[in-house]
């Protein structure tokens, strides 16, 4: 075997060492930043007559009557309508009519129109509604299609949010005059699940992976909507639109990709009907959108824990070394102990900073009280965490003095070792 031979092939298999493609099952619908904040109102108005009015989201369209035939054996009926983009076709595109048979007892019956006939009797499709504070999960799939939503619904308490139910009701009886609003005690809210997800195991780290099904029509794979997210394992949900968390999937073959723990995760693609995703494991970070080595970083400001406004060009003396993690990433106690020590030994030439990622803003607070620390623990903002193409946690930042970048991704340790290696020399 020649030299040059025999250098392509130790180069192929470095190379299929320092990466590998893995398929992940999804099969968990799960929650997104959204599902808790949002309160959105299924509005259900008396239908009489067997004729309801057509609904146009944006109001720009003249509503119009429609005979429709309704399930028999109920005292009395309400419709309504459900946002699913799927249903391109049809009176109310972008929608699912509903029926509601006995909507004002205990546990009412919803009938969805999925074929988009206007008869609820051939749907074959059904469920009970709950009672007052009450939840139940529906499924909706459009016939002959493996385009499913999952909504959660929650019927509204009798005798709490008076005022939010109040200027509801004024709203609804305002907007649609030519409908009779059954009351919100009498509705429900709704929270849909975008987010199919299963676990990811690479070695000794273990998370969550998903797909965000961006406009909620039941496909999780299409470009420049749909977007791939991780979350650590023991996190109750995704943050779908923050880029250390999530990444958009487009058509450009390698820009969608998300650092976690020193690897980044790319994806490849995934089923159409999101019960699959296949992502390549890289053994390194490439960012393209951050500040190459050599170059400075853009100037910035941050907050202190203790809501102290910080400008970055104050530290211009001095090297910096800018960490961003959270108390769930992997080796996160072993970092903080080494950002400890990297300021005691280096506070005369270095300055640390670290962005810690919290759910709540009270507990950065918390660990900034009992911590005791001595270096700067500042909130984690997502504007300048894309302004430094930071994708993922734990993620790091070294620079010389006047913020030129010396290398991206070194752990604390790794740091602190080399700057060690440096005094010696």
């Amino acid at each position: 075997m020649s030299k040059i031979t025999l250098f392509i092939f130790l180069l192929l298999c470095c190379g299929a060492r320092a990466q590998q493609q893995v398929t992940v099952s999804l099969n968990q619908p799960s929650r997104d930043e959204r599902f808790e904040k949002f309160n959105l109102n299924v509005a259900l108005f008396e239908l009489k007559n067997d004729t309801i009015l057509s609904w146009d989201f944006e109001g720009l369209r003249e509503a119009k009557p429609l005979i429709v035939k309704k399930p028999e054996g109920f005292a009395a009926y309400a419709y309504g309508y459900l946002f699913f983009a799927a249903n391109a076709s049809g009176y109310n595109p972008g929608f699912v009519t509903i029926i509601v048979g006995n909507p004002y007892h205990g546990n009412p019956t919803l009938f969805a129109d999925l074929n988009n006939n206007l008869d609820f009797t051939d749907d074959a499709y059904s469920a009970r509604l709950p009672w007052r504070g009450d939840t139940t999960v529906i499924n909706l799939c459009l016939p002959n299609s493996a385009q499913c939503a999952r909504i959660k619904f929650t019927r509204h308490k009798y005798d709490g949010n008076f005022k939010y139910k109040e200027l509801m009701n004024e709203f609804y009886n305002t907007t649609y005059p030519d409908r009779k609003f059954i009351g919100m005690e009498h509705c429900y809210r709704e929270q849909r699940y975008q987010v199919l997800s299963g676990v990811l195991v690479n070695g000794e780290d273990s998370f969550r992976i998903g797909l965000y099904d961006g406009n909620f029509d039941g496909v999780y794979n299409e470009a420049d909507s749909d977007r791939m997210v991780m979350a650590n394992w023991n996190d109750t949900f995704f943050y779908a639109f923050d880029d250390l968390h999530s990444s958009l999937i487009t058509k450009k073959q390698g820009a969608c990709f998300i650092d976690k723990n020193g690897k980044q995760y790319e994806f490849v693609n995934a089923a159409e009907n999101g019960s699959s995703i296949t992502v390549r494991i890289l053994d390194n970070t490439n960012n393209t959108n951050q500040v190459k080595p050599g170059k400075k970083l853009p100037r910035f400001k941050f907050v202190t824990w203790k809501g102290e406004k910080k400008k970055i060009g104050k530290f211009r003396k001095y090297q910096l070394y800018i960490y961003f993690g959270n108390p769930q990433a992997k080796n996160f106690t072993q970092d903080t102990i080494a950002l400890r020590e990297l300021t005691d030994k280096h506070k005369d030439k270095l300055r640390v900073i670290g962005f810690i990622e919290v759910q709540k803003s009270y507990e950065l607070r918390i660990y900034g009280q009992y911590w005791e620390l001595n270096w700067m623990l500042a909130y984690k903002d997502k504007e300048l965490n894309k302004k430094l193409g930071i994708r993922g946690l734990p993620s790091s930042i070294l620079t010389k003095k006047r913020r030129s970048v010396v290398q991206y991704n070194l752990s604390p340790a790794e740091v602190l070792k080399k700057l060690s290696e440096i005094e010696v020399k």
